[in-house]
């Protein structure tokens, strides 16, 4: 089997799983994203999950020569960047993402809604390359 395929099969499911969830019911997924930027710890925790995702993208792409490996290892090392530097400074991610996240519930949430469909898709098209490497 293909390293390669697996991870990029790996990052497609992580993207539908995270991003279907605000496709199909938005409100839920920003409140409980909420929660989770409480405190210092819950966000050290996601950004523990992003650099293991981060690990696994650059090593799998640093095993192959393809247009498909160089993708991963370009998203691994913004990943990687981006959970080391949320993992750094929680208060300073914690600040952004309140910037970012709608203050009221009952807000439109249709944008939120067009970035799950976007995820969705490109989630979908990781599985299918990753099935296609295999």
């Amino acid at each position: 089997m293909s390293t390669i395929g697996i991870a990029s099969i790996a990052v497609g499911v992580f993207a539908v799983g995270g991003r279907g969830a605000l496709l199909v019911a938005p409100a839920a997924t920003l409140g409980w994203f909420k929660r989770q930027m409480e405190t210092n710890t819950r966000i050290r925790i996601m950004a523990t999950v992003g650099l293991w995702l981060g690990v696994m993208m650059f090593w799998a792409g640093s095993t192959d020569e393809s247009v498909l490996a160089m993708v991963l290892t370009g998203l691994g090392i913004g990943v990687l960047a981006v959970s080391a530097l949320t993992w750094l400074f929680p208060n300073g991610y914690r600040e952004f993402a309140d910037a970012l996240l709608p203050s009221v519930e009952t807000a439109n949430l249709t944008k939120w809604r067009i970035l799950g469909l976007a995820g969705v898709i490109v989630g979908v098209m990781f599985i299918y390359v990753g099935v296609l490497a295999l």
